[in-house]
């Protein structure tokens, strides 16, 4: 797994509605609107902390960034994060997204099933990388960025 960025990644934005689509696929996502001027990073699938700002409360994340070539039914480029650890649908909140790795490639998959296979397998990686070393830094800098600490 090639855990490096290639950019320094934080970024904040928006909840959004999007196509609906990750609830079928069993991994509803969060779709977030970058802040003008905001760095997204190069399309890939990563793993990563997400803040909301009205809450302060942080969710471990798997963060696809992508024009969803499976489906190909555009070109646009999106930030779409599944949160492992709540079904919460915060449509309107700002959030903020600590980047901590990135997992692989965003592909073109040959059915729905392929791509569902291989999500199940970017959590597990994605958790993996939240509960090392690494990721605990950078939840550490996310919460510090916003006046709280990180409880054990």
């Amino acid at each position: 797994m090639d855990d490096t960025l290639t950019v320094h990644a934080h970024l904040t934005g928006a909840v959004v509605r999007g196509a609906g689509r990750g609830h079928g696929l069993g991994f509803p996502t969060a779709n977030v609107a970058a802040d003008p001027g905001s760095r997204v990073p190069p399309s890939a699938i990563y793993s990563g902390w997400v803040v909301r700002h009205s809450t302060g409360v942080v969710h471990q994340g798997t963060i696809s960034i992508g024009s969803n070539p499976t489906f190909c039914d555009t070109t646009d480029v999106h930030v779409e994060v599944y949160c492992h650890d709540t079904s919460d649908e915060f449509y309107g909140e700002r959030v903020g997204l600590w980047f901590v790795a990135r997992i692989r490639d965003t592909v073109k998959f040959a059915s729905p099933d392929d791509l569902i296979r291989a999500a199940q397998q970017d959590v597990l990686r994605s958790e993996a990388v939240l509960a090392s070393d690494r990721g605990r830094r950078v939840l550490t800098g996310a919460l510090d960025a916003y006046g709280k600490t990180v409880s054990n």
